[in-house]
Parts: C-alpha cells; sequence; structure tokens
C-alpha cells in the first residue's frame, strides 16, 4: 500500500532491527511462562494472579491500540474534542463504571470467563449468544489491528505489508500458545512502557512546532470548524454535535458515549483482567487507575492531532490516521522518530495477543464444554491451544483480505450495546430478570439497531454528501458510520425495556435464576468493595 504522505524513514533498518528485537523478547518471555500453564485457568488468567503492577498495564495496553492513538489523533485533527468523545472519553467512562459496579463481584464469583454468568444467570443459549457476540467483535479487532500493523511497517520501512502481517500473527501465536496470559501480561507491560516513552517523546516536539502549550490552547482549529474544546453539543449555528442538530445530534452524542463507555463494560477482553487479578481489591484498584492514565495518556494524541491542524497540514480527509506517522517522520529527530514507530508497532502487537487469548479461550473453555459437557480443565487447556492457531489464522486471512473494510468488521463490537449489554447489567442487579427477557432483549435490541439505521441513513447522507466530502470518497462511509452510531440508542432502549416487560411477564412460566459463583453458591448482597461482608449460602 502506499502513501504519497509519507516517505520510508531514514532509520527503516533500525526500525526493523529494534522490532526483531522486540519479537525476540516476547517469544522469550512466552517460553518462560510456559512452565506455569498446567490447566485452562493458568493459559486463559495467570493461574488468577494478576497483580497490580501488571494488571493495570495490561489494562492500557489492550485498549491503547492502532484505533485509540491514530485513529483518535485523526478524528481530533477534524472535529477537536467532538470526534473523540467516542475515545478516549467514552473507554475512560467504562473503567470507572466497570470499577465502581461489576469488578468486585465479577472476581468475586470466581468465573472463568464471562460466558460463565450468563449460563448461570440466565441458560447455555444466551451464554453461547453472548459468546458469538464477542468472538465476531474480537476477531475483528484482531484482523483489524493486523491490518494497521502491516501499513505501519510497510510505510516507515519499505518491508513487504503481506510479510510482516504473516510474522506478526506466527509470534503472537507462539506467545499465546506458550506462555498464555502469564506472556502477554509481561507483554503488554513492555508495549505499555515503551508507548508512553513514544508519546512523550512525540508531545513537547509538536507543541513546540506550533509556539508552545499556552499558543496551542488559544490557536488551536479543526478542520469541522466547530469550537475545538467543546466535548459537549454546542448551538446549532456553531457546529451541534458534529455539525448535527436537534434529535440527531442528541441521538448522536448520546451514542459516542454510550457505544464504548456503556457497551464494553462486559467485553470479555478487559474483563479476562478482573477474573484474572489476585483479588477483589486488585480487579477494582486495576480498573479505576487504569482509566486515570488512559484519560491522560490518551488525550497526548488527540492533542497532536489538533496541533497538527491547527499547525497547517493539509490531509486527504482518508488519510487523517497517519497524522502521528507523518509527524514522527518530518518532525521528529531520526532516533525519536524510530522510538515512537517501534512503540506504536509493539501497542498493536500486545493488542493483538490479548485478542487472540480471549477468542481461543471462549472457544476452548465455553464452546468445548458446552459440545462436551464434563470435561476437565487439562481438556479445556488443549482445546484452547488448538483454537489458538486456528483464530489467528482466520484473523489474519481478514487483514489480508479484507483490509480495506475492516473498521466495518471492528464496529461489529458496539453490537453489545444493543443486544447484550441489558440482560447483563440487569442481571447483575436485579433478581427478577429471567431467561426468556434476556432473550427478547437481544433480539429486540438487534432488530430495533437494523430498523432504526435504516431509518435514519437517509438523513446521515443528506447530511454528508457535500461536494468536499463526496470527493474526497469519504461521504457515504461517514453516513454509513453515523447512521450505525445514532440507531444504537434506540435499540439500548428497547433492550432495556424487554428485558424488563418480558421478565415481569413472565415470572411464572420461567422462574429467574439467582446470582451463583463458579461453584453454584449464591452470591451474597454485597454490591460493592466497600459494602460489608455478608455470608455465601448453598443454592
Amino acid at each position: 500500500m502506499e502513501n504519497p504522505l509519507i516517505s520510508v524513514f531514514v532509520t527503516s533498518n533500525w526500525i526493523l532491527g529494534l522490532l526483531a528485537a522486540y519479537i525476540v523478547l516476547i517469544l522469550f518471555l512466552g517460553f518462560k511462562y510456559s512452565s506455569k500453564i498446567h490447566e485452562s485457568d493458568d493459559l486463559a488468567l495467570a493461574g488468577r494472579n494478576l497483580t497490580l503492577p501488571f494488571m493495570v498495564p495490561s489494562i492500557v495496553a489492550t485498549w491503547i491500540c492502532a484505533g485509540a492513538i491514530m485513529g483518535a489523533a485523526g478524528e481530533a485533527y477534524l472535529f477537536g474534542l467532538q470526534g473523540v468523545v467516542f475515545d478516549p472519553f467514552g473507554p475512560v467512562l467504562m473503567m470507572f463504571i466497570v470499577a465502581v459496579f461489576f469488578a468486585f463481584r465479577l472476581r468475586r464469583a470466581g468465573y472463568s470467563t464471562v460466558v460463565d454468568f450468563f449460563n448461570k444467570r440466565y441458560n447455555p443459549r444466551m451464554g453461547m449468544l453472548y459468546m458469538i457476540i464477542q468472538v465476531i467483535a474480537a476477531t475483528g479487532w484482531l484482523g483489524g489491528q493486523l491490518v494497521a500493523l502491516g501499513i505501519i511497517v510497510n510505510l516507515t520501512t519499505g518491508f513487504n505489508m503481506t510479510i510482516a502481517t504473516v510474522i506478526a500473527t506466527i509470534v503472537v501465536t507462539l506467545v499465546t500458545y506458550f506462555g498464555g496470559l502469564w506472556a502477554l501480561s509481561r507483554v503488554d507491560a513492555i508495549g505499555f512502557i515503551l508507548i508512553v516513552m513514544g508519546l512523550l517523546v512525540m508531545f513537547p516536539v509538536v507543541m513546540g512546532e506550533v509556539g508552545g502549550f499556552s499558543n496551542f490552547l488559544a490557536t488551536a482549529e479543526n478542520w469541522g470548524e466547530l469550537p475545538t474544546f467543546a466535548i459537549f453539543p454546542v448551538a446549532a449555528d456553531d457546529g451541534g454535535y458534529l455539525w448535527y442538530a436537534g434529535l440527531l445530534a442528541i441521538m448522536y452524542y448520546i451514542a459516542a458515549w454510550a457505544s464504548l463507555g456503556i457497551g464494553d463494560i462486559n467485553s470479555q477482553v478487559l474483563l479476562q483482567r478482573v477474573l484474572a487479578a489476585k483479588d477483589e481489591k486488585t480487579a477494582v484498584r486495576g480498573f479505576a487507575i487504569s482509566g486515570v492514565l488512559y484519560l491522560v495518556l490518551g488525550l497526548i494524541p488527540v492533542s497532536i492531532g489538533i496541533a497538527m491542524f491547527t499547525y497547517g497540514l493539509e490531509l486527504p480527509l482518508d488519510q487523517t490516521e497517519m497524522v502521528l506517522p507523518w509527524v514522527a517522520d518530518y518532525m521528529m529527530s531520526p532516533v525519536a522518530g524510530t522510538i515512537f514507530i517501534v512503540a506504536l508497532a509493539a501497542a498493536i502487537i500486545s493488542t493483538v495477543g490479548d485478542n487472540c487469548l480471549i477468542v481461543s479461550t471462549l472457544i476452548g473453555h465455553n464452546l468445548y464444554e458446552h459440545l462436551k459437557p464434563g470435561v476437565t480443565k487439562k481438556d479445556k487447556l488443549k482445546a484452547m491451544r488448538i483454537a489458538i492457531p486456528i483464530v489467528a489464522i482466520v484473523a489474519m486471512l481478514i487483514a489480508l483480505m479484507f483490509g480495506a473494510v475492516y473498521k466495518l468488521i471492528v464496529f461489529s463490537g458496539a453490537v453489545s450495546l444493543a443486544t447484550i449489554v441489558a440482560p447483563y447489567v440487569v442481571g447483575f442487579f436485579w433478581k427478577k430478570a429471567n431467561s426468556k427477557g434476556a432473550i427478547a432483549s437481544f433480539f429486540g435490541g438487534l432488530t430495533t439497531w437494523a430498523v432504526s439505521f435504516a431509518l435514519l441513513l437517509p438523513f446521515t447522507k443528506e447530511a454528508n454528501f457535500e461536494e468536499e466530502l463526496i470527493e474526497a470518497g469519504v461521504a457515504m462511509d461517514w453516513a454509513i458510520w453515523d447512521a450505525l452510531y445514532m440507531a444504537l440508542v434506540p435499540a439500548a432502549i428497547v433492550g432495556f425495556v424487554l428485558i424488563f416487560a418480558v421478565s415481569l411477564k413472565t415470572q411464572s412460566s420461567d422462574p429467574p435464576k439467582p446470582f451463583v459463583n463458579a461453584k453454584g453458591e449464591l452470591m451474597d448482597d454485597k454490591l460493592f468493595f466497600w459494602s460489608k461482608d455478608k455470608k455465601i449460602e448453598k443454592a
């Protein structure tokens, strides 16, 4: 893939050399921790012994991926802070919600995956529906990250994109296969340190180019001509929310916060860290600290994106995500630019490994047990290890064959807000929620999302089909994404209404199941980590 904006780095050999050294290091970690893997929980949950110093980097590094860094910079370049409500502000909200409302009880329950919660609280059918959504989302995310990694390596070094993608897939497969979360949490820690270094090196360089931080605050602009630092909707004449007004603006703004801020509170990718935490307090503290760190780190690429538009950088509308590599190529010293590119690649590799493990865990632990009840944890370990290369190869094929539409595949994760969030939240806090209500919520939300999208698309097309956007080739793309996000709002509302209404209507025909832990014991009524302990009874 050629990009006229970015030339091959003069330090391309150094970039490839450092990436090779990084690959050797993480392979070493994979083999080193293989001795700790004896059964499925060791591979998937690091023996439930993930301490705070490794949990926090693992959470942040999992989320700081190509989309979070490059995508946020590009959206800020286009729309200022309104464009990045989705990320980083949405994920920060999600991390705090998980820390306050879910981490404590989920860790105390002792599940191996979130599917276990749906199986026990509702029924196996609901567990399978959740698993399908999570597998599709995580596999798509995997493919998307491999696409981004191949593009970055190709643009900065000239190295063949296909070969780079294949090598990354092989490396991630080996590390995940042998070391599981034990190794990946250490890989995450290294990736976290590298990306912090990369961002901290780039930020002062960019601020210097725009006349310092004070001048940046005073002169900041964005392509969309919106109030640059307005995180809330503004008057319609000033741009509303992303140039939508009235009901559409309200729906879009709610969706911006909710799609990741609420839609990912049940994400297996992140909640794996809750389940793997050493104890309940570690789970809570890990997500709270991660929320703070992610906000601080996430605002750096956002600021750089805004600063580069203010500086006068003119990027094609379909290539704004390349703003950070452009800065690394043209503004930073060869050494600093090399550090940043290696850090960016390390962050992506970290995310790829985590998602590969998640999908393999869901298949090897839950699907295998569903097909063959009564299997041991050692049997599940074998199934998970068989799944790891298969998952990686599927993701690689997505990356190589469907690179142009990988964002649409990754977006499948947002369907969680329309289908799974209501049963998850209500199942945690309302004892009358039952299986019929949960399934009605799932399919009702999904149907509403599809219908709402069809109804909203004509309006978003009208808003986006301007001559400049048509010429840039982004008009239809933006219209579709806007409609998909807006449609999540009515879908989520219908999902919550249905689980309450159907559950109340079917209490006698489908008695609700209690909230039990992995051992089948009734969970106590302690909802938060600061509440007093209460005795757990047998179900």
